[in-house]
């Protein structure tokens, strides 16, 4: 399992979600440094990202002048722990000087992720509304704030996946993939509180890795919050690295 590709098919992600978008923009220097707009509400999701082990702090200073990066919120992320002084310095600049870690994970798929998982279902745009609104419960946020996950531009992407979880007809859990090349990205794996610690989180995940295997996927890859991380450990992930995060305060 290689980190290197899972942060290939990461900013992979990001370019094919930001091509979604009527205001989306994405751009990659060829020494690896991405400016990249997808317009969601979540800083994460708009910014500069250096995913190769020797950023350039030069790029990443100017892209940070980025016009289209003053209209959103956004963050700066680099892989690692140690992160160059003046990339430090570029991001205080700019008002992000909140420091995160990021953990990404990885786990080899294998025969065994083939099992079926009778709960959850792949879905379409017509489950559009029900996945954003589990999406929000399962995040605890405004429904409005998820739009861009279930626009139909999103399902439509050829290496996308979407799955709800239910229950008797009832959605209790969400989760997203993206194929890159043999590696599969998992995203919005989210369950509301109420049913929460009843395995839906796994099952959702599960649905994943099992449809990405038997496309021909042979790596999943994903950043957990400290809240996921047990989970995703006993289902077999390991910690691969740690990558640095650099948002505003507020």
């Amino acid at each position: 399992m290689n980190p290197d590709n899972a942060a290939r098919a990461w900013l992979n992600a990001i370019r094919e979600l930001a091509g979604t978008q009527r205001t989306g923009y994405f751009s990659e220097t060829a020494a690896g440094t991405a400016e990249f707009v997808t317009g969601a509400p979540f800083p994460t999701l708009n910014g500069i990202a250096a995913i190769t082990r020797t950023p350039s702090a030069a790029e990443i200073s100017e892209c940070s002048d980025s016009a289209r990066l003053h209209e959103v919120p956004w963050t700066i992320t680099v892989r690692g722990d140690a992160v160059d002084a003046e990339i430090v310095a570029v991001a205080d600049d700019h008002g992000l000087a909140k420091r995160q870690s990021l953990p990404l994970l990885l786990r080899p798929l294998t025969p065994a992720d083939d099992a079926e998982i009778p709960e959850a279902r792949r879905i379409t745009a017509a489950d559009s509304l029900a996945y954003q609104r589990t999406m929000a419960a399962g995040f605890e946020a405004p429904d409005p704030l998820f739009a861009i996950f279930a626009d139909p531009a999103v399902f439509a992407l050829p290496a996308a996946r979407a799955y709800l979880v239910e229950v008797d007809g009832v959605p209790v859990a969400t989760a997203f993939g993206m194929i890159a090349g043999d590696t599969v990205g998992v995203f919005n794996i989210a369950v509301p509180p109420p049913f929460r610690r009843k395995g839906y989180g796994r099952l959702a995940t599960a649905a994943v890795l099992r449809e990405a295997h038997m496309a021909g996927a042979r790596t999943a890859f994903l950043h957990s919050s400290p809240s996921g991380m047990p989970l995703y450990l006993e289902m077999g992930f390991n910690l691969a690295e740690n990558w640095s995060v650099f948002a505003a305060n507020h």
